[in-house]
């Protein structure tokens, strides 16, 4: 049996209007029929998505990232707190605020003229990334645009610098990028190897002949940043990816990053890749970047991702050489005979124990309990080592963890 992917996902719409019962019903079957493990979701500060809209797909192992979108000077520390607060209650572990703070757009005009730029930015991100680890989220830093009116890997080191020089290394070793991965046009290779493979390139200057970070590879020029200011590089979460439409698509593009994202060709780092879009209301400028016209009109690319997925060889089959397929793991402790009795005949293919080391050396592993029963850490450590991690904290989200695995591998 082969194991479900991790890190394929989609941004599900480009706005905060979807989130009804109606739409997880006609949604989530399309979801989980694409092996999708993330979904990012658009949110603003001060309406939250609905719990049961979260919950439906945590329950059935969709990874859910929430994006509060809005300019420098609309979201503060003390207006999300709450909103940080019931999505960490509920279960979420990243939620992304501010949009591409490297944009002149972003910020208001005066603002952006004044010197100390990066260092300002950091004044408004360093309370809400405390905020995101105290809540038992991971700390995420924003997506910067490729290139931007200020070049985003010089904005990324500065900050990173900047945090570092405030006495926040620890903050920092927790910290996620979220990330874009958009082709611009460009070959799929374009930018391979970052910054030591196109050493002549200098930001708004890339000679003839060399290549930058303005491309679907801007990963590995993010890890080169990261492990030169701090020595390691950093996970990442591509919140929008692909090329630029999907109503055609010649070259073949979204066929290939399928077989990156899923064949291993793709860091490690790279914790998931969402492509853009799942769908868009006709008339939005994004609707032709879009899957799907609606849940009932599939565009063609889609029936061609699904063969692919369906051929078996993209379908999870990710070259770890791991040891095991799955791993139950189960926190310390007593466990009651009902518990036990459950997930065995639930998860039956899957190898039960406590063992953090063993479960290292699973493709796959679920994890029974809270954050209090094994702590985020422990997911993190797992995640980072390449393996497919479905957290289930009762009998309703077991049940959904089963019939999820059922479903994927066609039972």
């Amino acid at each position: 049996m082969s194991a479900p992917i991790s890190r394929l996902g989609f941004h599900y719409f480009p706005d905060d209007s979807h989130y009804t019962d109606k739409d997880l019903e006609e949604w989530l079957p399309t979801l989980l029929r694409l092996s999708a493990n993330w979904l990012v979701l658009h949110a603003t500060p001060n309406r939250l998505i609905p719990q049961p809209f979260l919950r439906g797909l945590i329950e059935a192992g969709i990874r859910p990232v929430v994006w509060i979108k809005g300019r420098v000077d609309e979201v503060a520390s003390d207006q999300i707190s709450p909103a940080l607060a019931n999505y960490g209650e509920w279960g979420v572990r990243e939620v992304v605020v501010f949009d591409r703070p490297n944009l002149r757009s972003m910020w208001p005009s005066d603002e952006w003229a004044r010197p100390g730029l990066v260092e300002r930015f950091v004044d408004r991100m360093l309370p809400i990334l405390q905020l995101q680890r105290a809540t038992g989220m991971h700390p995420v830093f924003p997506p910067l645009e490729p290139g931007g009116d200020y070049w985003d890997t010089a904005f990324l080191e500065t900050a990173l610098k900047s945090m570092l020089r405030r006495g926040h290394r620890s903050l920092l070793d927790d910290l996620h990028l979220a990330i874009f991965a958009r082709t611009f046009g460009k070959p799929l290779e374009w930018g391979y190897g970052g910054p030591e493979e196109w050493a002549s390139s200098r930001p708004y200057n890339t000679p003839d002949g060399s290549q930058d970070q303005i491309g679907f590879r801007t990963f590995d020029w993010y890890a080169a940043t990261t492990e030169a200011v701090m020595g390691k590089t950093l996970p990442m979460i591509v919140v929008a990816g692909g090329p630029p439409s999907t109503v055609e698509d010649g070259n073949g593009e979204i066929a290939s990053i399928l077989r990156a994202v899923q064949s291993g060709q793709l860091p490690q780092s790279v914790l998931g890749f969402n492509f853009y879009l799942l769908s868009a209301s006709p008339g939005s400028p994004d609707f032709e970047s879009a899957w799907f016209a609606s849940p009932s009109e599939p565009r063609p690319i889609v029936g061609s991702a699904k063969r692919l997925l369906d051929a078996g060889g993209l379908s999870g089959s990710r070259s770890t050489g791991k040891a095991l397929d799955h791993f139950v793991l189960l926190p310390d402790g007593p466990v009651s005979e009902d518990t036990w009795a459950t997930v065995k005949t639930l998860i039956k293919d899957g190898v039960i124990g406590f063992s953090t080391k063993e479960a290292l050396q699973a493709d796959r592993v679920t994890i029974l309990g809270d954050e209090a029963a094994i702590p985020p850490s422990v997911e993190r450590r797992l995640l980072e080592a390449g393996c497919d991690v479905t957290r289930v904290k009762g009998p309703g989200q077991i049940i959904a963890a089963a019939w999820k695995a059922t479903y994927r591998d066609g039972k």
